[in-house]
């Protein structure tokens, strides 16, 4: 809060320096825009919740400080790019990512609203997660062409954008700027003719709308309800200590349809509530002036007269111009969402956010509410599931005219993964009733080829209403683009001239179905996270005591992927019972065909009672040692957790632990992820598999060696690319697609089966020849492993016997869809 607060300030001196150009006369008047109001600009900046800061003796020197440090840079002739690039830079990337912000450039924006925004004069544009207004920007200027060449006065143009383009967002530094951005968007029009007063249509507010509970639905009812008769806004209880302790009560806000449907007049009635009630005046002015300018029922009349007394007892508990920001920006996605106001092209780039980075709460709340819009694939790929499919559909639901189109900016995934199998379906639900079929009519491809870009590959998907009671399918093409951009936030014409389009068919869908039938033999390893709490390695004592091999002093290994909060804090230390230290295997510890330096964790297992323990069973069992080294990891893990799990739940997250017992004599184990996959052979009863690594039990070092002279081929690693996301560097995620392939079983009386096995024999001997380097970089010696392979013809000979193998299956098989 302390940080939105300084950004908010910023923000609002940035654009103050850039558009007004003269200083404030005061705090007050930067943070609640006096200069722009004075100048026909509504809601440019407004009274939010950023103003507490004015309540101290020293807020006004402060803010009016940063206002100085804004002013010293040039921002009298800031450009639009420069804006968002100034955003950028304030809001750190941990907060981005959190938020699930990827912020368009230029070039992408302009062309995707020169796609779909073909009659600006015409069609209502809406951004529902406008970020810092970019493709509000393009939409604006292309209106006001568009006016030009049509003879619309200037005056006339700037009313009609208002009007015609407009944007939502969640981020409350966002829309700020965002806010900024129109305006630089508008000014030749208002540098040209005075259009008198116009309102910034930027809103801050909840775009997806679960602030809003249904009389009918069931429920706690969050911040407004709409019930098609009243929007009410909830004001809770509160207990404030200054000057003395009490409690201010809960209170509602009401508003009738017929005001609240009607932005104009709700925003004339709201701010003449608060202004009558911040001087104290009685219900009867309101009313008066209520009965003289506004036409309404008396029922609704009373409503209103209600509200006001109301917002008068919250002006004197020193909460009302808040309650008034939060009644404005609650209703406005409502008010944008009803059938008179909605969009007919709705655009943008919508958050980002991966299920298994939400908080638990977020968690639910998605999981619940893509259920009932079927959008809920679930099982395996439940974490890998993403706000931006049900932020797609749910924005095509709420804001799109049932004659409009959608575009935006989507994940590369989005077009073949598993989890958004459900969203290429096209089906768009409410409350469990079907609404409508969405048709995805066109798509642009960014893979890696594009750079810079986004941090993973993306696209750009296109859709509008499917007529018709039959699944919609999607396009067999779509429009590739290859080329290395000059800089990330490129405008039109340089990407005109560094990227070249190609066609290409639409990306082949991920599938569980046919393929291999080791896929159901595999499981992924055991989440054993944070690392610094698991992996371990020996304290080496300086004095002339030896350590103590039965009961060895142990730290917790810290690393650099070690994320915040736990790469901050100190490991734990401690002496732990030999029978609890067991090698782990992590997607580091192996190279193809053979096993790398593992490392070493605490993993609790019971043995004998065949379980796994915490603190308080270790202890009640005698393991004093393994006690007091849980109790130090579940502190912890107790006072930094961001889920409600224990940390045993944690490290045997969906059983991926205590599955792994008994430990199979045989197993076959490859790499979750990377740029090439590795696959060996592990004959240790003692180690555990992590969650880097898929594994399974094999029958005899045989079958072990067969699979492995499959997996780590190029023919299966280039088969399965079609199937990988794509990360910064390429094609990443394995998981199961490799058994996308039709290869068998292995069969011993088979003799393609046995050449296989004896050439990949062959292969764990030089692998091993290896020298492996302390210290040195895993994938260093991958890549040594690898060259080796090569110069002695053990990898030759397995891709030729890998390739007749698969020719082989292929034939026999019908291959995934």
């Amino acid at each position: 809060f302390l940080q939105h607060t300084y950004l908010a300030v910023i923000a609002k001196a940035i654009a103050q320096a850039a558009i007004i150009g003269t200083p404030p006369s005061g705090a007050g008047a930067l943070l609640h825009g006096a200069a722009f109001s004075g100048s026909g600009v509504i809601g440019q900046s407004e009274p939010d919740f950023f103003d507490w800061v004015l309540a101290d003796d020293a807020g006004e020197a402060l803010v009016m400080r940063i206002y100085r440090h804004a002013n010293r840079f040039c921002l009298r002739d800031i450009r639009v790019d420069i804006l968002k690039a100034l955003y950028e830079s304030l809001i750190d990337p941990e907060t981005r990512h959190d938020l699930g912000e990827y912020y368009t450039p230029d070039w992408l924006a302009a062309r995707m609203v020169a796609e779909v925004v073909n009659e600006p004069l015409e069609q209502r544009v809406m951004d529902p997660a406008c970020g810092s207004g970019t493709f509000l920007f393009h939409a604006v200027r292309a209106l006001l062409a568009a006016a030009k060449a049509s003879g619309m006065s200037a005056a006339e143009a700037a009313r009609l954008a208002v009007w015609k383009v407009a944007g939502i967002d969640i981020h409350p530094v966002a829309f700020i700027f965002a806010r900024v951005t129109y305006l630089l968007a508008l000014i030749p029009a208002l540098r040209e003719e005075s259009p008198g007063d116009v309102t910034i249509p930027v809103y801050l507010g909840d775009a997806l709308q679960w602030n809003i509970t249904h009389r009918h639905e069931a429920g706690p009812q969050m911040g407004l309800i709409s019930d098609g008769e009243t929007l009410e806004v909830f004001v809770p209880a509160v207990t404030i200590t200054d000057p003395k302790p009490r409690l201010l009560g809960e209170a509602s806000l009401r508003f009738p349809a017929a005001i609240a449907s009607d932005m104009s007049l709700f925003e004339r009635v709201l701010s003449n509530m608060i202004n009558l009630g911040s001087r104290s005046e009685s219900v009867a002015h309101f009313t008066a002036w209520l009965e003289r300018e506004v036409s309404i029922s008396t029922e609704d009349g009373g409503v209103l007269k209600e509200t006001y007394e109301v917002m008068s007892r919250l002006q004197g508990e020193g909460r009302n111009h808040i309650w008034g920001y939060v009644a404005r920006n609650l209703a406005r996605p409502v008010w944008l969402s009803s059938e008179t106001q909605k969009a007919d092209v709705v655009i943008g780039n919508p958050p980002w956010v991966s299920f298994r980075f939400m908080n638990q709460e977020f968690q639910d709340r998605f999981r619940r509410e893509c259920r009932s819009a079927r959008l809920w694939v679930g099982g395996n790929v439940a974490t890998h599931q993403d706000l931006s499919g049900y932020f797609f559909m749910r924005a095509a639901l709420l804001y799109m005219r049932r004659s409009g189109r959608i575009a935006m900016v989507m994940p590369h995934a989005a077009m073949s993964r598993q989890a958004y199998a459900a969203f290429r379906g096209g089906e768009v639900s409410r409350l469990n009733s079907l609404a409508f079929r969405l048709r995805f009519s066109k798509a642009w491809g960014f893979g890696p080829e594009v750079a810079p870009l986004f941090p993973v590959p993306s696209c750009v998907l296109f859709s509008e209403i499917h007529l018709g009671d039959e699944a919609a399918r999607t396009p067999d093409r779509i429009s590739s683009f290859a080329g290395m951009l000059p800089r990330r936030d490129s405008d039109k014409d340089e990407a005109d001239a560094n990227l070249v389009e190609t066609t290409s068919l639409w990306p082949t869908q991920a599938t569980r179905q046919n393929g291999s039938p080791y896929r159901r033999a595999f499981r992924q390893g055991a989440t054993l996270v944070p690392r610094r709490l698991v992996l371990v390695e020996d304290v080496r004592m300086s004095g002339m005591l030896p350590p103590n091999p039965v009961f060895p002093l142990v730290r917790g290994r810290a690393g650099n992927q070690d994320k915040p909060p736990w790469k901050n804090l100190e490991p734990p230390e401690g002496a732990v019972d030999r029978e609890f230290l067991r090698p782990v295997l992590l997607g580091e510890s192996i190279a193809p065909f053979r096993i790398l330096v593992p490392q070493r964790a605490v993993i609790p297992w019971d043995a004998e009672k065949r379980e796994l323990m915490d603190a308080r069973t270790a202890i009640s069992r005698g393991w004093l040692r393994l006690t007091r080294w849980l109790e130090q990891t579940e502190a912890l893990w107790e006072k930094y957790k961001r889920s409600p799990m224990s940390f045993l739940e944690q490290c045997d997250y969906y059983g991926k632990l205590t599955r792994q017992f008994p430990i199979a004599p045989i197993r076959v184990v490859y790499s979750a992820s990377g740029t090439n996959l590795a696959a060996c052979v592990v004959q240790d009863e003692t180690a555990i598999i992590e969650s880097k690594l898929y594994w399974a039990r094999v029958e005899n070092p045989n079958e072990g060696r067969y699979l492995c002279g499959i997996l780590n081929s190029k023919i299966l690693r280039t088969a399965i690319e079609p199937y990988q996301s794509y990360g910064q560097w390429g094609a990443r995620d394995f998981h199961k697609y490799v058994f996308n392939l039709p290869f068998p079983k292995f069969d011993e009386k088979d003799a393609l089966h046995r050449e296989i096995a004896d050439a990949a024999e062959r292969a764990e001997d030089v692998a091993r020849a290896v020298p492996e380097k302390e210290g040195e970089y895993f994938t260093r010696v991958r890549r040594r492993v690898r060259d080796a392979l090569a110069e002695d013809g053990a990898a030759a000979r397995l891709e030729s016997l890998v390739d007749e193998l698969i020719k082989a299956a292929s034939a026999n098989a019908r291959p995934p869809r």
